[in-house]
């Protein structure tokens, strides 16, 4: 996955997602959702056709590690899923 970061402040991350639909981005957000510190978070794809989809976060404190955490979380999810899954 190739990802491009459009905006890196400490309250605020802008990450855009090259070569794939909003299905990442919104997992991630799904997550933000739950932050009491997040402040907005959106998955956003500006045109269907066009550009890669991004994922605005703002936070009143450390929008990246916000971030890092739910994409953590995303991933043992995710391993929890194929755990869960029966293999022939």
């Amino acid at each position: 996955m190739k990802i491009k970061i459009i905006e890196d402040e400490p309250k605020s991350l802008v990450i855009e997602f090259e070569g794939y639909d909003r299905a990442i981005p919104e997992l991630i957000k799904s997550r933000l959702l739950e932050v009491k510190d997040i402040e907005f978070v959106s998955a956003t794809k500006e045109h269907p056709e066009l550009g890669w989809p991004r994922l605005v976060v703002k936070s009143s404190k450390g929008a990246k590690a916000h971030v890092l955490k739910a994409i953590e979380e995303v991933e043992k999810e995710m391993k929890e899923l194929a755990a869960a899954i029966p293999k022939k």
